[in-house]
């Protein structure tokens, strides 16, 4: 498994794991990217760089991947 990327605090990680606990592991990554960037699409807090922004994202994938990678081992397929 890869290590967890270092993001910042702001980056919602406990909503993302969550929310990707309920998204199928053969979800491509570009709906995972699609489904970000709609729930930061109302965001209007002014510490939302477009910094922040491409953590969460990069956040959000490699949460699938681990997720997928779970999946995975739990199915023998490793």
């Amino acid at each position: 498994m890869t290590r967890k990327p270092h993001v910042d605090p702001l980056v919602p990680t406990r909503a993302i794991d969550w929310k990707l606990g309920h998204v199928h592991v053969a979800t491509p990554d570009a709906d995972v990217v699609s489904m970000v960037e709609a729930a930061m699409a109302g965001q209007t807090d002014p510490r939302w760089t477009p910094a922040i922004r491409r953590q969460t994202v990069r956040y959000a994938l490699w949460r699938h991947h681990q997720n997928f990678a779970e999946y995975a081992w739990v199915m023998g397929r490793h």
